[in-house]
């Protein structure tokens, strides 16, 4: 549901952050729903300050239950380390936020039980974002690191197996809960619940991401006139599915195809490989593109 602007980005309530109002209400907490409300935008700005200052612009941001997601253009596009940077702004700020009414709750004593919750709140924040799972900020950080390493594709699978198993764990923590206290924890179940469907969705398009980039390089090479060039050595029976993975965002790839005695077959660009793959498909070999 849209609900207005700030900043000149769009607003968006997510039907989590909706049933989290809703179950906030009905156990009499409403007016407490305008500092969890305060605390997920300040951590989302967080992110569009840090996303404008790296070149990037955003479109909308869309509350979550435990945080947000801002739909940053061409974020595909984006470098691991300026994931990293973005992803990692959002929990500095709550933790941040955290400290300032840490210090200053000596000085605020009349706002009492009001203070305190917001101070809990961005605490809870910044310590839940930083798990590692997809589409929570520390899920963001640790696929951006395992993509310096392996394909976007693995990295991705790898954090949202990891996502999966938290989800396990939130729900046994609830079911332990009401075992001993005989009280259910609705705030870890929506939690749970969110992060299994968010896992599902996540692998799900993964896919799509590489196929993404490689159509944008040839948009961002007109636009710049420049961009690093790699070149990569592939023999002709090489599967261009294997030779992908090695793609990685903001860089241009040349193929130097070699025969049986290692000697330069042809050369085929980045933009020639995309051009034809919906002809030959990824399990083509790299022969069939010369």
């Amino acid at each position: 549901m849209r609900a207005g602007k700030a900043f000149g980005v769009q607003l968006v309530l997510n039907n989590w952050f909706l049933a989290l109002v809703l179950i906030f209400v009905y156990v009499g907490l409403g007016a407490k729903v305008i500092g969890v409300f305060l605390a997920i935008l300040w951590h989302e700005l967080a992110h569009v300050i840090t996303a404008a200052k790296l070149g990037f612009t955003v479109r909308e941001i869309e509350l979550l239950p435990f945080g947000g997601v801002a739909r940053i253009e061409h974020i595909n596009e984006a470098s691991s380390k300026s994931e990293i940077i973005m992803a990692a702004a959002g929990p500095i700020a709550s933790l941040v936020m955290a400290a300032v009414i840490y210090i200053s709750k000596q000085e605020l004593v009349a706002w009492g039980a009001n203070l305190d919750f917001y101070y809990q709140v961005n605490l809870m924040l910044a310590c839940f974002n930083i798990l590692p799972c997809l589409p929570l900020d520390g899920g963001r950080i640790l696929r951006a690191w395992l993509a310096m390493h392996i394909d976007y594709s693995k990295a991705t699978r790898a954090v949202g197996r990891l996502g999966k198993i938290f989800c396990a764990i939130l729900l046994g923590l609830a079911v332990i809960q009401y075992w001993f206290q005989a009280t259910i924890n609705l705030t870890v179940i929506v939690a749970a619940g969110f992060l299994y469907v968010a896992a599902k969705t996540e692998l799900a398009v993964a896919g799509f991401r590489l196929m993404h980039i490689m159509a944008r390089k040839k948009e961002a090479l007109s636009a710049r006139g420049i961009m690093p060039a790699v070149e990569l050595s592939v023999t002709k029976n090489a599967v261009i599915r294997d030779i992908v993975k090695f793609f990685k965002p903001g860089e241009y790839y040349i193929l130097l195809v070699l025969d049986k005695d290692f000697k330069i077959k042809g050369m085929i660009t980045e933009t020639q490989l995309w051009e034809a793959l919906p002809t030959y498909g990824l399990c083509a070999t790299i022969d069939e593109f010369l």
